[in-house]
């Protein structure tokens, strides 16, 4: 065997290597475009998966209107990301892959799901949201009769009334107050107490929690709890919880009580 026969078999083996090569990158290149694109989907699918939680407004069973501006951004910026998974502005792997997989079913669970067939939770299983209004300049409010002294408290406006007496206890003390309401008790409370209150969301359904005027129920049988009654009574200052552990608040001295149909939609400040 001459030189030139052992040159030519190293070139021909040396070409062998390099096609190899050169084929394992192409293909290396196309699963990596296909991982991009994949990933690309799966964000453009979340992306779409929030604007319908929107668009239907199934997103208030899970937030306040007040995240409406939030969740738009983060519609832009997945679609952005979308984009450039799909033109291969970055490389996808497996492990991203999984986490945009994970991602996209969030959302598609929170649509397809009820959210819970507890009575408790019927309240704002409606995703009827209802903004406290904490500042109004009119001098006529809802339900007000300054002549009998009597606030008649819609479903709606339980809120606004509840933050108004809050901060201007005094200006209604001696009222009478009629108010639709869902039972609910705890330890702080004393003997005939509970409050016939409705939900509060501060953020996001995670952080729901009951509120309201403390009812004094003298004489009459307790309602059950998680139920939804009508009550009247005078708005007075007194013990709320025990004789040895309580503290002064206000009271709604009720003069009468009845079931009630429930009321939808929870309340957050606006």
């Amino acid at each position: 065997m001459t030189a030139t026969d052992v040159t030519g078999g190293s070139g021909i083996a040396g070409g062998t290597a390099q096609g190899d090569r050169a084929q394992s990158r192409i293909a290396r290149k196309q699963g990596a475009k296909l991982l991009n694109r994949i990933e690309g989907f799966c964000l453009m699918l979340l992306a779409a998966s929030i604007g319908l939680l929107i668009i239907t407004g199934r997103y208030r069973s899970f937030v306040t209107p007040r995240s409406l501006p939030y969740m738009i951004f983060a519609i832009i910026v997945i679609a952005a990301l979308s984009i450039g998974a799909f033109c291969g502005l970055f490389t996808a792997d497996s492990r991203t892959l999984r986490t945009s997989f994970t991602l996209l079913v969030i959302p598609t669970l929170l649509f397809l799901l009820p959210i819970s067939s507890s009575q408790s939770l019927n309240a704002f299983a409606g995703s009827r949201a209802i903004a406290i209004r904490t500042t109004d300049s009119s001098t006529s409010f809802p339900g007000l009769d300054v002549s009998r002294k009597a606030i008649t408290i819609s479903n709606d406006d339980y809120g606004f009334w509840y933050n108004r007496i809050d901060k201007n206890a005094d200006a209604y003390i001696g009222y009478t107050i009629t108010l639709t309401g869902q039972v609910s008790t705890n330890p702080s409370l004393g003997k005939g107490q509970y409050i016939a209150g409705r939900t509060l969301m501060t953020c996001c359904v995670l952080d729901m929690t009951p509120f309201g005027f403390t009812v004094q129920s003298s004489g009459q049988s307790a309602p059950q709890t998680d139920g939804w009654v009508k009550v009247t009574g005078t708005l007075e200052r007194g013990r709320i919880g025990s004789s040895e552990q309580g503290y002064e608040g206000l009271i709604l001295n009720a003069s009468s009580m009845s079931t009630a149909d429930s009321a939808t939609g929870y309340f957050y400040y606006g």
